[in-house]
């Protein structure tokens, strides 16, 4: 989305005056006291500074505000292509979706992924300026490509042949709940489309929303969604990973200890993002993969399961939950917590230019390696 595609009336231009002098202001506060930084802080004053200003950002800015500043993903990907001297090679895969390929897409093995952040409809974006959800509303940021290049590299040092096909759907209110998880099976069915591509060579992953993603796809091919078509599927998939997932749409968080100056987002966001996405429509196991019985799980056509969360984000006593549910369900899960990390650490690290390995990184890059043919 740029500046031609996302129009704001002039009170919302010119609330970009005090909205920047607070982000400003909570990067400078962050730059003091992270001098005194403690162990439920993050690593580096660097990191701490960068998740202070995201932190506002979010909180204080519409996402209509930071659609106006920010490219789209389709954009993003043209750039990573172009800085990397690459051919970009993206593909239409019906209902408003785009797939982006990134890596030799003749490799043994693809990892199919579901980012946190959706794509705007260029054709209804006016109709969506007074939105006020998040979540399933920005675009993918260059960290994303950034890590799928870093997962493909280690994998490749490891012997193993692994691509990366990026999802881009569409932006919430645009389009709302089931349309995004229709474009996240499709891209799925495309995959699994390919001459002799076996399911065992297809991997799962996605962060945030799009853990909640992932969810959903694995429970549309144990138990088809009424409004999408199935998946025929001939094996299990390789695997599946969730990176910090989203799969609780409550509208406030389980009373726990927050830990304002390790975690990049807050309580604030809950209710906008998941109205955003839901809309009018009613949650279900789909949509609430935290709320489905033990025995939704049993069916789910994949090896292996792997779920991550960061010390630090304040989702995660709902991923330890998830994990110890799901666990009774599905034998083969693994649920893993990087120390002093924050939500979806190994993309939003590099994003800020921290190219430090984050340990939920190394584990997801281990773990593909281990499973990958």
């Amino acid at each position: 989305m740029s500046l031609s595609t996302v129009k704001l009336t002039l009170q919302q231009k010119l609330d970009f005056l005090p909205a920047i002098a607070s982000i400003a202001l909570a990067g400078f506060y962050a730059l003091l006291t992270g001098l005194w930084r403690t162990e439920r802080e993050a690593k580096t004053l660097f990191l701490h500074f960068g998740y202070a200003i995201f932190r506002q950002a979010t909180a204080r800015l519409t996402p209509s505000q930071m659609q106006y500043i920010l490219p789209s993903s389709d954009k993003i990907y043209e750039r990573y292509a172009k800085k990397n001297h690459i051919q970009a090679q993206s593909v239409e895969l019906g209902y408003g979706a785009l797939g982006h390929w990134v890596g030799d897409r003749n490799a043994t093995n693809v990892l199919v992924w579901y980012h946190g952040k959706h794509r705007l409809s260029k054709q209804r974006s006016e109709s969506i300026a007074h939105y006020a959800g998040g979540g399933f509303g920005l675009p993918a940021n260059m960290g994303y490509f950034k890590f799928y290049a870093h997962v493909i590299r280690d994998l490749q040092r490891a012997g193993k042949s692994i691509a990366v096909f990026g999802l881009t759907y569409t932006l919430a209110p645009h389009a709302t709940y089931p349309t995004q998880l229709k474009q996240a099976v499709s891209a799925v069915r495309y995959i699994l489309s390919q001459p002799n591509r076996d399911p065992a060579t297809v991997f799962l992953g996605g962060d945030s929303a799009g853990g909640n993603l992932v969810g959903g796809v694995l429970s549309h091919a144990a138990h088809p969604h009424p409004e999408i078509e199935p998946l025929d599927l001939t094996a299990n998939f390789g695997g599946a990973a969730m990176i910090a997932p989203w799969t609780l749409l409550d509208t406030e968080f389980p009373e726990q200890e927050i830990y304002h100056g390790g975690d990049i987002i807050t309580q604030a966001v809950a209710q906008p993002w998941a109205s955003g996405y839901l809309g009018n429509a009613t949650r279900d196991n789909y949509t609430d993969l935290s709320n489905a019985p033990i025995d939704w799980y049993e069916n789910f056509p994949v090896n292996q399961v792997l779920l991550t969360g960061g010390e630090h984000e304040i989702l995660l006593p709902i991923i330890r939950d998830l994990a110890e549910k799901f666990k009774k369900g599905f034998q083969n899960v693994e649920l893993f917590v990087g120390r002093r990390e924050c939500h979806v650490a190994p993309i939003y690290n590099l994003e800020l230019g921290d190219s430090t390995e984050t340990e939920q990184g190394k584990k997801v890059k281990s773990w593909l390696t281990e499973l990958a043919l």
